[in-house]
């Protein structure tokens, strides 16, 4: 009989104390100890495999997978030999399950709440690092509640069936509040800027119930320890320090901290490049930075130069190109060297363009956008304005597009994410108003129909005095092409104070970018030539109606050809933030119909950031239009043309109609030219909800065929507002105050806007 030899290898927490020869070959692998983890959960942590020779590294491989498994206290492994063969063996001793969790001492936090933050459960095994990463992620969160010294302590009981029960004991202490905040070692940078800059604010017993300020939390110090210094590194301090922020107790809460060495000012001295260089010109590489020699030091510049070196390599194919700016300080001159340190990397091509989170709006409407497509060289000033123009389109709150290595060799892949934005809206409602009596009105609108990209708007304004039916359909895209169309129908009634008036009829519109401008402003300035027909009938004129009025009684036809010219640059037409929009139209009637006049039509609308704090963006908008028209028979501008100013769309302070010229009586009749504009600054109220202020300047009127646009005569107002991109539609709730108020106007006008955009 053979002799039996037995080789026990014993395998702890990764360690090997011997091992058999290579020769050995496993014949068999078997698993011991586990009570609760499937036999299969722990073959499939295995590397090694029957019918192998036995691999140290492997087996000690095989006992760490194991063990990041989180189910076990202990693991061996045990090799019993014979001949050339081997049976290895894992035995475990697997952890202690839970079998209930118990919570004491918290009136604060419910037990639900709790038991959230900790992510602790029964009927999971005992991990003591996760009960300890748990209870400091609820003191996070009891100190983002004001509970900056609570303390959280945990018992383990010992049950049957190798089971425990977890109790947790909360001691969530007095709620505190910040009541000051101090800065120590700032000679230069005063404690107002300071207090501007960092996020934590100290209480305030009118605004941090609604805003959450006055509490102590550890990682927004961090932050504020980071805002602090990057203050400072603007400022020219290169070599400044901000300490750990210091709190302490005070008998009615707490006072915080921050200090600071500020450390000299220094300026640039030197400023150099290294590595690959655009033509390997420096001068070229360099061209366009804003850092120069003999400035102050400031990091934002540094920064901005850097992304400006880096695009020119990114946006001629170098995907994976870096730039790092390399400082250097001199503190006996206080000057410092900054090196831009290049590499480029080989040229890289768009191998796919994954799309994500466009559960409405389908592919080919966001592709069709893109100015960069799959196996172009890769371009990040195509990417820049591929999302520039999604957002423009309106139909997503967020776009961002990514580029991520491919699995193809000197490839990119782009990760193209949105969010999407309501488009749609959906109204119904009755009333009773002094100015339109009773009212019953119906609309539905969306911008993004079927995701396709087209609009399409019906309203159904019913009431006493008007009877309203509008139907609107347009396509910007006509099968993907630059070509747009559109249709209008509507019919409508309404009765005003000295007449009625009817009108029934309907457009076409066809539009396409004007090609000639370059192909990099396709997307911005496109012609469009609309027709409409139109039949207006006004009767049931007052005794007292203005002559104008009176003269414009019965029915007539309107045959017009607009060509209209429209440049747009607005970056999101639902949140403005910066751009300009310009338009130009000429509207000529008399193709067959009984009128025979034109009008002319200019608007210009700018928006730009004036102020980007971390809390939102302070936005100033202008916005003005001119529109005048006449006719080509001498006769007076045909009524149903007119310009009526006032509303919210208009001169605000006034209502709707309100201005323009008037007859002896005071009734409104309009002209036939207008000057309006709009100066606004719109502020974030709560940026996340898209919630924003706006106080205006509005200064305007309308003029008689007879008068010219005299500037003493504009009317002007006043006011505030707020707006909201409501989950139903943007929401606008404006109030106006007019200045130099006549006799019958009102000293305060309130105004409402539901769906329209901003």
């Amino acid at each position: 009989m053979k002799r039996l030899i037995w080789i026990t290898v014993l395998l702890f927490c990764c360690g090997v104390d011997a091992v058999a020869e290579e020769r050995d070959v496993i014949s068999e692998i078997k698993i011991r100890g586990n009570e609760r983890v499937s036999e299969e959960t722990i073959r499939d942590q295995l590397s090694t495999l029957v019918g192998k020779k036995l691999d140290k590294a492997a087996i000690d491989a095989d006992i760490k997978q194991i063990y990041k498994t989180g189910f076990f206290e202990k693991v061996v492994a045990g090799l019993r030999v014979r001949g050339q063969d081997g049976v290895l063996t894992f035995s475990v001793v697997e952890r202690p399950a839970l079998r209930q969790v118990f919570l004491k001492g918290n009136e604060e936090l419910s037990e639900e709440v709790l038991k959230e933050k900790l992510e602790i459960s029964a009927a999971r095994f005992l991990d003591k690092k996760k009960i300890k990463a748990g209870i400091e992620q609820l003191k996070l969160y009891y100190q983002s509640l004001g509970f900056y010294d609570t303390s959280i302590d945990y018992s383990i009981t010992s049950v049957e069936n190798n089971q425990v029960d977890l109790t947790f004991v909360v001691d969530e202490g007095e709620k505190k509040k910040l009541r000051k905040i101090f800065f120590e070692g700032n000679d230069e940078i005063t404690d107002s800027e300071l207090k501007g800059v960092v996020m934590t604010r100290k209480y305030k017993w009118w605004s941090s119930w609604l805003t959450g300020s006055g509490v102590v939390k550890a990682d927004q110090l961090t932050n504020d320890v980071q805002l602090i210094s990057r203050y400072y590194l603007t400022k020219g301090y290169a070599d400044v320090r901000v300490g750990e922020p210091e709190i302490k107790e005070v008998d009615d809460g707490l006072v915080l901290t921050f200090k600071i060495e500020e450390g000299p000012i220094f300026s640039l001295r030197n400023i150099g490049v290294k590595g690959d260089l655009v033509n390997g010109d420096t001068e070229k590489t360099l061209e366009g930075v804003q850092v120069k020699r003999g400035d102050t030091f400031n990091i934002d510049t540094i920064r901005q130069s850097t992304f400006h070196i880096l695009d020119k390599f990114t946006d001629v194919g170098y995907a994976f190109a870096n730039v790092e700016p390399a400082t250097s300080l001199d503190r006996t001159s206080r000057e410092v060297d900054v090196v831009f340190e290049i590499s480029r990397g080989k040229l890289a091509y768009v191998d796919r363009i994954n799309i994500s989170g466009n559960s409405k709006t389908t592919d080919n409407v966001i592709r069709r956008s893109l100015k960069i497509q799959e196996t172009d060289l890769f371009s990040s000033s195509k990417i820049r304005r591929s999302q520039e123009l999604l957002n423009r389109l309106g139909f997503f709150e967020e776009v961002s597009i990514t580029p991520q290595p491919s699995k193809e060799k000197e490839r990119v892949d782009l990760l193209l994410a949105v969010r999407e934005a309501a488009t749609g809206t959906f109204s119904a409602g009755a009333g009773i108003s002094s100015d339109e009596g009773f009212i019953f009105n119906v609309r539905v609108s969306e911008n993004n129909l079927f995701g396709q990209g087209n609009s399409i708007v019906t309203d159904v304004n019913v009431g006493t005095i008007n009877e309203n039916y509008v139907f609107s359909f347009t396509n910007p895209r006509i099968n993907d092409s630059y070509w747009s169309g559109g249709i209008d129908l509507l019919s409508t009634e309404r009765e005003f104070d000295d007449f009625d008036r009817k009108q029934r009829g309907g457009s076409l519109t066809a539009g396409y970018p004007l090609m000639f401008f370059g192909p990099e402003n396709v997307d911005d300035v496109r012609f469009s030539l609309r027709y409409e027909l139109l039949e207006i009938d006004i009767d049931n004129i007052s005794e007292d109606a203005p002559e104008l009025i009176q003269n414009e009684k019965g029915v007539s036809t309107s045959s017009s050809i607009t060509p209209r010219l429209v440049r747009n640059t607005i970056d999101n037409p639902l949140s403005p933030l910066t751009g300009s929009r310009q338009l130009v139209s000429v509207s000529l009637a008399g193709l067959g119909g009984s009128e025979e006049f034109w009008l002319a039509e200019l608007s210009n609308t700018i928006y730009r950031p004036i102020w980007r704090p971390a809390f939102g963006d302070f936005v100033f908008s202008q916005r003005v239009d001119f529109g005048y028209g006449d006719t080509f028979d001498g006769e007076t501008f045909p009524l149903f043309r007119r310009f009526f100013p006032g509303g919210i769309n208009s001169v605000r302070g006034f209502k709707s109609r309100e201005l323009g010229p008037k007859d002896a009586n005071g009734n409104e009749f309009g002209g036939n030219k207008e000057l309006v504009a709009n100066f606004e600054l719109i502020f974030p109220i709560f940026s996340a909800m898209g919630l924003k202020g706006v106080a205006f300047y509005d200064i305007g009127n309308a003029f008689d065929d007879d008068e010219n646009i005299e500037f003493a005569d504009l009317r002007q107002a006043v006011g505030w507002g707020v707006r909201w991109n409501s989950p139903l539609g943007p929401i606008r709730v404006e109030i106006g105050y007019p200045l130099e108020r006549k006799e019958g106007e009102d000293s305060v006008v309130t105004l409402f806007s539901f769906g329209a955009p901003l």
